[in-house]
């Protein structure tokens, strides 16, 4: 398994990863833009300062997993902190060394950038169990929750 630092040329990897991503989470009831997924994929990559897409590979090159991160000060304080915007590795592929190998280098990214603290979070709703022992596992701390309902909007559409 091999991690990259996302080029724009592998956008249409990434887009594939992101319409699995989708149909899989519990935001496939609202519709994916693919225009607006593509162009906010591109602005992440043109701007390699401040965020990434991180981009795991098998041995035959194929797309397995994806980490997208950015770095931001809290509104309190002029800390910066390393946060994923979502991270994904393909139902076929996880239990392999994709999802620890993405993490290691987003942390290294962060790393590099100054950041003090490295937030991944999970509110996709994809096998939650599994992913919180998979971050124990690795020493991340536990430090909050994600709760949602649906309001009148969504129940119309």
């Amino acid at each position: 398994m091999k991690i990259y630092l996302s080029e724009l040329k592998d956008v249409d990897d990434l887009m594939a990863l992101g319409i699995r991503m989708h149909a899989e989470s519990r935001f496939s009831v609202y519709p994916m833009n693919a225009a607006k997924t593509r162009a906010s994929m591109e602005k992440l990559i043109s701007n390699p300062l401040a965020g990434c897409i991180l981009l795991a590979r098998n041995e035959g090159g194929e797309a397995v997993g994806m980490l997208a991160g950015y770095v931001v000060d809290y509104f309190f304080s002029d800390a910066l902190v390393a946060q994923d915007s979502y991270f994904f590795v393909a139902p076929e592929h996880r239990g392999s060394s994709a999802a620890l190998k993405l993490l290691i280098a987003f942390r290294r990214w962060a790393e590099n950038r100054n950041a003090s603290e490295l937030c991944i979070n999970m509110s996709v709703d994809v096998d939650q169990e599994r992913f919180n022992r998979f971050m124990a596992h690795l020493g991340f701390k536990n430090c909050g929750s994600n709760f949602m309902t649906p309001l009148a909007a969504r129940q119309s559409a």
